[in-house]
């Protein structure tokens, strides 16, 4: 009877087969093992590293790379890092509240210098005179939606407001005016089909029927000078920030701000609230961007706010933003800036007083547009110094895909492509299509 042996292919490791099997950090002295660390003391060749460079680049291989979508700013304007078009502005206004430029949904950039207010179709660059104001200083001016595209409503110093209506081809008389009753300057416009919202440096808030001579209600609610203000996507929520940091937001449908006036459930900012937007694909979601001293942006979920308002998001720049622009393509937000500056710090505590000047300082965000993903808040880009000035205002083209600046310092606009239009999907031919039932 024959004993069976214990291992029926006996494994003989031979001193060639060893000396390899080192080389490659698959055994020890005793046993048979894999070792990913070819870099330590016991390497016998100073180019075990190489191999183990080229193990782990053989492995990567089997991991997924991360999903780029064409229509985003990593593929645009963080690539192709040039404008597109730069156009003069001269003698427009040199304050950072205002909003000397406007695009409408026909392409029309228009830009107020001086007591003039040009427009140039940016398909045909042709460029016209809308109007001359004889009434004073323009400090704002804004396009209709769809409603009216061709309507171009000026606030300006003294508390008037004007539509001009581009279709015409212009003229020096309005085609409607109204007179605030304080004669108070007019700070920030918005439109919701054929009603204006207006905001008034006493804080007032007027919402005015295009289509009929009276002005429809006036809020007081805020203490400060408006210095924003921004319908949702759907027209029944108003956003509206002040010079104090204080915003509310209005709900159309009730008449009344969702948050009243009490103190403790005011949304507050610690610096001046200029650029708000509303998300285009989810029209409860709201960014809020704040100067000195602050330089924060925000992101409210509206449709859960509670009495003691807190944002979803927060991101701290120590940078002024002076605009906001969330993308129709993918999910990214823009930011324009201006000065940066160190935060000011009292006894460990951020100081709330707005009246306290911030010591300013040089950062890669000044004067720069940046772009934020979201939800991670992660930075995707920053185009430095895209301006030797403050960015004061900027503008997203009827298509999401452009946006232009302007910078009163340099007394020039520029056009820059951001985004990209994702292609419709092609409908997939199938082979039943050739052929018809009968």
């Amino acid at each position: 009877m024959s004993i069976r042996p214990k291992t029926l292919l006996p494994l003989n490791i031979t001193p060639r087969t060893r000396r390899i099997s080192k080389e490659f950090g698959l055994t020890d002295e005793k046993i048979l093992k894999f070792n990913d660390n070819l870099g330590g003391s016991s390497s016998r060749y100073k180019d075990e590293n190489t191999i183990g460079l080229l193990r782990r680049s053989a492995s990567s291989l089997f991991q997924k790379s991360p999903v780029v979508h064409l229509s985003s700013v990593t593929e645009n304007l963080s690539k192709r890092k040039e404008c597109l078009a730069i156009l003069d502005s001269p003698g427009v206004l040199k304050d950072q509240n205002a909003y000397p430029m406007s695009w409408s949904r026909h392409n029309l950039i228009a830009v107020v210098c001086r007591f003039e207010i040009f427009y140039q179709n940016v398909n045909t660059k042709s460029v016209s005179q809308l109007c001359r104001s004889v009434h004073g200083t323009v400090n704002v001016i804004q396009w209709a939606g769809d409603e009216q595209p061709d309507y171009l409503a000026a606030g300006n110093h003294r508390g008037m407001l004007l539509i001009w209506d581009a279709a015409s081809g212009g003229s020096q008389q309005p085609l409607r005016s109204w007179q605030g009753t304080h004669f108070d300057s007019v700070k920030c416009l918005s439109w919701n089909q054929n009603t204006l919202a207006a905001g008034a440096e006493s804080g007032d808030l007027s919402v005015i029927d295009v289509r009929v001579p009276d002005v429809i209600s006036t809020f007081k609610l805020h203490n400060h000078a408006l210095t924003g203000a921004k319908w949702n996507p759907d027209g029944n929520l108003l956003a509206t920030g002040d010079a104090n940091g204080t915003t509310y937001i209005w709900d159309q449908r009730a008449g009344k701000a969702i948050l009243n006036s009490d103190a403790t459930t005011k949304i507050r900012h610690s610096g001046k609230v200029k650029a708000i937007s509303w998300c285009p694909w989810q029209h409860d979601l709201l960014a809020t961007g704040t100067t000195a001293p602050e330089g924060k942006i925000r992101i409210w979920n509206t449709s859960s706010i509670s009495s003691t308002p807190t944002p979803a998001h927060t991101i701290p720049l120590n940078t002024s933003v002076t605009s906001l622009h969330w993308s129709p393509h993918c999910k990214e937000l823009l930011s324009t800036h201006g000065s940066s500056f160190t935060p000011v710090l009292q006894s460990g505590v951020q100081n709330r007083r707005l009246s306290l000047r911030p010591k300013y300082a040089k950062s890669p965000l000044m004067n720069s547009i940046t772009v934020h993903q979201y939800p991670s808040c992660r930075r995707l880009m920053t185009l430095t110094n895209a301006h030797t000035g403050s960015l004061t205002h900027s503008c997203l083209g009827p298509t999401g895909e452009n946006l232009f600046t302007i910078c009163p310092n340099e007394e020039t606009m520029k056009m820059w492509r951001v985004w990209t239009a994702s292609k419709p999907s092609s409908k997939r031919e199938s082979a039943f299509d050739s052929y018809t039932i009968r």
